[in-house]
């Protein structure tokens, strides 16, 4: 296993590990567990067993000092170290590793702030989703991915109002078939026991959220049979409202009609967000990996609507507004001199190529020096958290009727009124947003 916790814990046995920060002292405890036995059927469970239940005869737990001597005889103390200087920089509580050894499930819940969480008087306290990468990944990259977004999820919660603190679940494994029980209901475990409500993201399938609901917990929302559309769709609504406010903040007008706007990825955020910007009379610069989708929308919209370039075009492509849809990481201090956007709004997360606050709000200014109106993704792309929030309390009562005019208060409402107090106290909105958020979240009393 290369550099990885999951070493560690199979040397020792161990089914669980955590590692817990403590910011107030600048401290880091290691707590690690056999808490079920090999052969425990997971696609048994919540008809078996549950979560609060003994599953091993031959419990055992170890410490901080034993655990850092083994990951030091491992060669692995650089390792450790590194893994706590991503939770010292992004401010995060901790990660909890989950071990399924019989199928080399390998599980990290990456944890932020909990302060609003722990507030809400409901069963769980965090929300986020949950995320399959590959297992020849490098275990620090996925870390790193998750981190990232357990951050973000906590600030994205915090500005829409959803009372739960951040979380993100990174899951290593074969891809997921149906029907594998055994790994699905694995996975449900970990959510019931980590007190998350989550989704498919990335690499998992929302027809696997459909068995799981009906089979093990009600922790995981959306799927294909929820009373919402999948959580792309409102994403992509809540990104349509924040592009007119931003259009009509920089160039005095709602309407798209005529305006170029770049879309980077068709997928299930990016291909409903072009069709409500071409319902608004936008031309479309469009670039994805998977030329299907793009010839879908040209064939629905007509070519002189949709224009296509290669991928690495679209950072140099002349329009309007630029809508990163896909892969993070694509704003760099190389990039921005090429950039000929007015403004930056999209739905992917982490679009600053950074790994802490600093680093992002150096780039936002560089951003902001350039002529670019950009604002951090998390503080607009909240439409499908506040889906699945919606989906969380009220299952399968949920409605759409409900679910928009929640969707326009936070990316329409909201995010025009922190344009507008950004141009008003000189500081960019990015910047601004940051300070609403982190005296919420890193305070003692986490009120919304």
């Amino acid at each position: 296993m290369r550099g990885s916790v999951f070493t560690v814990m199979e040397k020792r046995g161990l089914t669980t590990l955590e590692i817990f920060q403590n910011r107030k002292e600048g401290k880091f405890l290691l707590r690690g567990a056999k808490e079920w036995d090999d052969n425990l059927d997971f696609s048994r469970y919540a008809t078996d067993f549950h979560y609060v239940d003994v599953l091993t005869g031959d419990y055992n737990a170890v410490g901080t000092e034993t655990l850092a001597a083994d990951f030091n005889e491992l060669g692995l103390k650089d390792y450790l170290e590194r893994v706590e200087q991503l939770l010292r920089e992004g401010r995060h509580e901790g990660i909890e590793f989950y071990y399924h050894r019989r199928k080399n499930i390998r599980v990290a819940f990456c944890k932020h702030s909990v302060t609003i969480g722990i507030k809400n008087r409901q069963h769980v306290i965090r929300a986020g989703a949950m995320r399959r990468h590959n297992l020849d990944d490098p275990e620090i990259d996925v870390l790193t991915d998750g981190l990232n977004l357990a951050g973000a999820m906590a600030y994205k919660n915090a500005i829409a109002h959803i009372p739960y603190g951040g979380c993100k679940t990174l899951v290593q494994c074969d891809p997921v078939k149906l029907p594998d029980f055994e790994t699905m209901g694995f996975l449900s475990y970990v959510a019931d026991r980590c007190r998350c409500f989550t989704g498919a993201d990335m690499g998992l399938d929302e027809e696997m959220v459909d068995i799981i609901r009906e089979k093990y917990t009600k922790n995981f929302v959306g799927g294909t049979r929820s009373p919402l559309a999948s959580t792309g769709t409102p994403t992509a609504y809540g990104e349509f409202m924040a592009i007119k406010e931003a259009c009509d903040f920089a160039y005095g007008s709602r309407d798209l009609s005529g305006r170029r706007i770049a879309v980077q990825g068709l997928g299930h955020v990016g291909y409903p967000l072009a069709e409500y910007l071409l319902g608004d009379g936008a031309q479309l610069i469009v670039t994805d990996i998977d030329l299907s989708r793009v010839h879908k929308l040209q064939q629905q919209y007509g070519s002189d609507s949709v224009k296509y370039v290669a991928v690495d075009e679209i950072y140099t492509t002349d329009a309007d507004v630029f809508a990163p849809c896909a892969m993070g990481g694509i704003i760099t201090e190389d990039r921005i001199p090429l950039f000929k956007f007015r403004i930056i709004i999209g739905s992917a997360n982490n679009q600053l190529r950074a790994t802490n606050k600093e680093a992002e709000l150096e780039l936002a200014k560089k951003l902001e020096d350039a002529g670019i109106l950009f604002v951090v993704a998390w503080a607009h792309n909240t439409g499908g958290v506040i889906s699945g929030a919606l989906l969380w309390l009220l299952q399968e009562d949920a409605t759409e009727k409900q679910l928009k005019p929640k969707i326009e208060l936070v990316c329409r409402d909201n995010f025009r009124k922190l344009l507008e107090e950004a141009r008003k106290t000189g500081k960019s909105p990015t910047v601004l947003v940051y300070e609403k958020v982190e005296a919420m979240i890193y305070s003692e009393v986490g009120e919304l």
